[in-house]
């Protein structure tokens, strides 16, 4: 009995590796991107965000990623992020794959009495199609652990090299 279910659920985890390879984008290298969307503080009050990145896939389902955004300004406060997080791509159709996002990002907040900033986990859940071979777009949402919750959802595109 053991021996089959041990038979059954090394078939099952070769399959779903295999399905994956199959559906992987062989491309890596650098790429460039951006996204918009918006920022929620805490739940208490919103805005539109937008953030610049770029990054290198050094391996078909693992990139490195830099990224600088403005995620809020209104009211004499400013909230900006540079961050660096380890993504993971897991594909599940030829063009369409599964993101995570998990690192650390420096977020600064700006208020008309001064200024603080603090190094603060960030992680989120993403899809990325890739339209070319050099053009992808991406849907994210993405969380800032800081002492008020900041959880940014977001469109993007990214461009290969």
């Amino acid at each position: 009995m053991t021996k089959k279910w041990l038979v059954s659920m090394l078939g099952a985890a070769a399959m779903t590796v295999s399905a994956g390879a199959l559906a992987q984008s062989p491309t890596t290298g650098f790429y460039i991107g951006t996204e918009i969307g918006n920022t929620d503080v805490s739940g208490a009050d919103d805005d539109i965000g937008f953030k610049l990145l770029g990054g290198y896939r050094f391996h078909p389902n693992i990139a490195a990623e830099v990224g600088y955004g403005m995620l809020y300004d209104k009211s004499d406060v400013e909230v900006t992020g540079l961050e660096f997080v380890a993504v993971g791509f897991f594909p599940i159709a030829n063009q369409f794959s599964i993101l995570g996002k998990l690192g650390l990002a420096n977020v600064e907040v700006d208020t008309r009495f001064g200024s603080e900033d603090k190094t603060e986990l960030t992680w989120g859940l993403g899809v990325q199609f890739d339209v070319s071979r050099n053009l992808g777009l991406r849907a994210v949402w993405q969380r800032y652990e800081t002492e008020d919750a900041v959880d940014y959802l977001a469109i993007g595109a990214t461009w290969k090299f």
